[in-house]
């Protein structure tokens, strides 16, 4: 029989620190893969450049939603996210084999915003529910 495992809908999670260096370490991946000069990731259509920065930005602010779930630091985050894209476009400006553009800031910022409207759903608990459910198969 399964039992519910209980999640607290907000507050520092259990392995805070876990997720921090994780999400970090991710971030890393995402600027490595950012400034090599042929990633070997691309989408063969109008905009998929695009739409890659949407999603990319999307599934790292639903992280950081995620570790941060009250709305002062995720806020923060939102805002560490959208600035991380500037960084990411900067250093792309400085490395002759890729170029900056401004539309690739504004798709990172849509993928910010899709993300905070998706951390108004259970998703927003995922990390937590990943804790609980560790927790509650220890108890066993």
């Amino acid at each position: 029989m399964i039992e519910a495992v209980r999640v607290q809908p907000s507050g520092r999670l259990r392995w805070h620190r876990a997720w921090v260096v994780l999400g970090g370490l991710i971030m890393g991946w995402t600027l490595w893969m950012a400034l090599t000069p042929d990633p070997g990731i691309t989408l063969v259509f109008p905009y998929g450049d695009k739409l890659l920065h949407a999603i990319t930005f999307t599934c790292l602010m639903g992280w950081w939603g995620n570790v941060y779930r009250d709305r002062g630091p995720r806020m923060w985050a939102a805002l560490g996210c959208l600035a991380f894209g500037v960084l990411i476009e900067c250093a792309q400006w400085l490395d002759p084999p890729r170029d900056a553009d401004a539309f690739d800031v504004l798709a990172d910022g849509i993928g910010v915003v899709i993300a905070l409207g998706l951390l108004r759903t259970p998703l927003a608990r995922v990390l937590a529910r990943v804790e609980a459910f560790s927790v509650h198969r220890r108890r066993r």
